[in-house]
């Protein structure tokens, strides 16, 4: 059997001398693996390419033909933090979406990502798409309206235990113990500062490490922490991370 689709390149290693196995991901599949024989040509984690796969039956390793459209690295080789992030995308989705499972939405949302990273605003697409990533794998954030009053409107916390968000008035007292909601999560036309998206950041991660935790006990990408670190780090020196 044979299929064909473009994917985003997750992860390649060796196999052995001649073959690697990579990890891709497109729209209407998910995420699949397959072996790319011979190694002369060059194939990045984070390359939109057009796919062919082929195998006995569904369930084999099969074989993959590779042509990259898109090369993300080809523009970004020069500057750490976009490589950084885009590790940290390619690899959340490898370790932590199962195989053979269609994402479409988060497809799309990692798509746009690599395709935006010479765009000033590429940070913002980064944590959306860790937004959407937490849905898709079934630990959706409730920024929709308060738990508690149902109200839609004076959202100001996000509860880390459920990960919904409450009003001012009914989390105040629970402060200590709850994230503050950073407004560019409910409108998109709020421009957040540097701390506005430290803050989303830091409530991704927890949930994120709740989910991996909860699968295979894994940690977080390390690029993903070095992408933070970077950011706080540069945080003292820019006024902002893009303009």
């Amino acid at each position: 059997m044979q299929w064909q689709e473009q994917g985003i390149i997750l992860s390649v290693r060796p196999f052995n001398e001649n073959c690697r196995i990579v990890s891709i991901f497109n729209r209407t599949i998910g995420k699949t693996s397959g072996l790319v024989k011979g190694t002369k040509s060059v194939i990045n984690i984070g390359d939109i390419a057009d796919v062919t796969w082929k195998g006995r039956n569904a369930d084999q390793l099969g074989t993959f033909k590779i042509e990259t459209v898109f090369s993300p690295f080809s523009f970004v080789f020069e500057n750490p933090l976009e490589i950084l992030a885009i590790d940290s995308v390619c690899t959340l989705c490898c370790n932590g979406l199962p195989d053979k499972a269609p994402h479409g939405k988060l497809y799309d949302s990692v798509k746009k990502f690599l395709l935006d990273l010479i765009h000033d605003d590429w940070l913002l697409n980064y944590v959306f798409f860790e937004k959407m990533f937490l849905s898709e794998v079934g630990i959706g954030l409730g920024l929709s309206q308060c738990a508690v009053t149902g109200k839609k409107e004076g959202l100001f916390y996000v509860s880390p235990r459920t990960g919904k968000a409450v009003v001012k008035e009914v989390g105040e007292k629970y402060k200590d113990k709850l994230f503050v909601l950073p407004k560019f999560l409910l409108d998109d036309e709020v421009c957040p500062s540097n701390d506005d998206i430290l803050s989303a950041l830091k409530i991704t991660q927890h949930f994120l490490k709740i989910y991996f935790c909860g699968i295979s006990n894994r940690e977080l990408p390390l690029s993903r922490e070095y992408l933070v670190q970077r950011l706080l780090t540069e945080e003292k020196n820019e006024a902002q991370y893009y303009n």
